[in-house]
């Protein structure tokens, strides 16, 4: 059964590739290739975990990739020939910048200053919080106890300091991209780096690896939008996968790391098995063992219902609802020849399979993929602009969807916190207001070149 569902993968993987044109960001290519990606690592671990799939993980898998492929192809059905025809002129634009104005507009150094102050205040107060643990290491890990085991929070005005760091982090790296794909941009790649390194720091200290993970996909989704859009010549695919694989091993690299830092004992391989494939294959587990009541909603949607209940909290009004754990419960698994794990059950499938059972692997599923096609064919049309940012930035939930629901499952103040700072940072550094950041070549209805700003 294994065997198969690999197989079944690897044809979905095949269909959506071709299906979407062979486009290697397309929210559903994307999806089937982080399952097929999974579920490789859980093959790799086939005599470890000793693998029994399920049949119910075959069927609700395959109709969670089925109903995602559906969501996104009703959005397509709706565009209009015109859309589409502006979203298939992509060969044709290259970037241009002005030189002079870019560099003398955009605020790297306010940038930098304020980053790293922001920075400084953060990690005193979380170090601080900890005062009583020994080594940076210990310390580390006693921050993570707290945020796990006793729900630790530095405060709202400390959180915040936070998605500014992260904001200017994910502004820059745009920034960066420009001047990568530029000629003349003689902008300093230093000043620009350092707020990057700044927000890494942050999130080692914060104990958070995912804030981390977040940014990877991020900064790699956005490489890839800006190297096709100004990479000439044929096989472009292939030269896209090759600087992917070159990035993708160095932000692991770090990943691991990050886990070293705060005493994480798993080698390079225990932590890619467990990490990466041990919520999908915990999941198979699950579902031949639960025997548990529906929620109707309340574990897909706990982190709003959380905060919904923190805001009702405020104004003295109490909601009558069960808070269920931010962190799900672990599986411990042994196996006969030893090898023991215990991890999370973080697939995304979990929490809509606990609401709704097999409906809840059609309903949801297809949802997200109608919005992250629309998303997606939002950023194609308006090239090089806030859209690119914004669908780099929230691309994570379709490449998590393996291992944790990351969509439902972050609505929350903070998660608005975070769009809201990232939307200022970019209007304060790049907006037309400031400065004439990219000049586009556009063909228009009689195939004259036209140059706009």
């Amino acid at each position: 059964m294994a065997f198969l569902m690999f197989l079944l993968l690897a044809v979905f993987l095949f269909i959506a590739y071709y299906s979407g044109k062979r486009d290697l960001l397309s929210p559903w290519f994307l999806l089937c290739l982080m399952l097929f990606a999974t579920f490789a690592i859980v093959l790799f671990n086939y005599a470890n975990w000793e693998v029994k799939i399920n049949h119910l993980f075959v069927i609700y898998v395959c109709t969670a990739i089925v109903s995602f492929g559906l969501g996104g192809a009703l959005v397509k059905s709706f565009s209009s020939t015109s859309t589409l025809s502006a979203i298939q002129s992509n060969s044709t634009v290259r970037l241009y910048v002005d030189d002079a104005k870019l560099n003398k507009r955009y605020p790297a150094y306010t940038l930098l200053a304020v980053s790293f102050g922001l920075a400084i205040i953060y990690i005193y107060k979380l170090l601080s919080d900890v005062s009583g643990a020994g080594s940076l290491g210990e310390k580390l890990r006693q921050i993570y106890n707290n945020i796990v085991y006793n729900n630790y929070s530095p405060g709202f005005i400390f959180n915040q300091m936070r998605e500014v760091i992260t904001a200017i982090a994910y502004v820059n790296t745009y920034r960066l991209m420009i001047k990568l794909f530029s000629r003349k941009d003689r902008t300093n790649a230093v000043v620009l780096i350092l707020p990057i390194v700044l927000f890494i720091v942050t999130a080692l200290v914060t104990s958070d690896r995912n804030i981390f993970l977040r940014y990877a996909f991020y900064f790699i989704c956005l490489y890839v939008l800006f190297f096709r859009q100004n990479c000439k010549g044929k096989d472009v695919n292939l030269k896209i996968i090759k600087k992917v694989l070159v990035l993708g091993i160095v932000a692991l690299i770090i990943f691991f790391l990050l886990g070293k830092m705060k005493q994480y004992s798993s080698n390079l391989t225990r932590m890619i098995s467990i990490y990466g494939g041990s919520g999908l294959y915990n999941y198979n587990l699950w579902l031949s063992e639960n025997e548990e009541a529906l929620r109707y909603g309340a574990a897909t949607f706990n982190t709003f219902l959380n905060s919904f209940k923190t805001i009702l909290g405020y104004v003295g009004i109490n909601l009558d609802y069960q808070t269920l754990s931010r962190f799900d419960k672990f599986i411990e698994f042994q196996s006969g020849n030893g090898y023991i794990y215990s991890s999370n059950i973080y697939s995304a499938l979990k929490p809509f399979t606990e609401d709704f059972g097999y409906f809840g692997v059609i309903l949801f599923p297809f949802i997200i993929g109608a919005i992250y096609q629309w998303l997606y064919m939002f950023a194609q049309k308006s090239k090089y602009g806030f859209a690119w940012v914004l669908y780099s930035m929230l691309i994570y939930p379709v490449l998590f969807f393996p291992i944790a629901e990351q969509l439902f499952g972050r609505f929350s103040l903070g998660f608005v916190y975070e769009l809201f700072w990232l939307a200022v940072i970019y209007y304060f550094a790049i907006s037309k207001k400031r400065a004439v950041v990219i000049k586009r070549k556009i063909p228009n209805m009689n195939g004259v070149q036209n140059a706009k700003e």
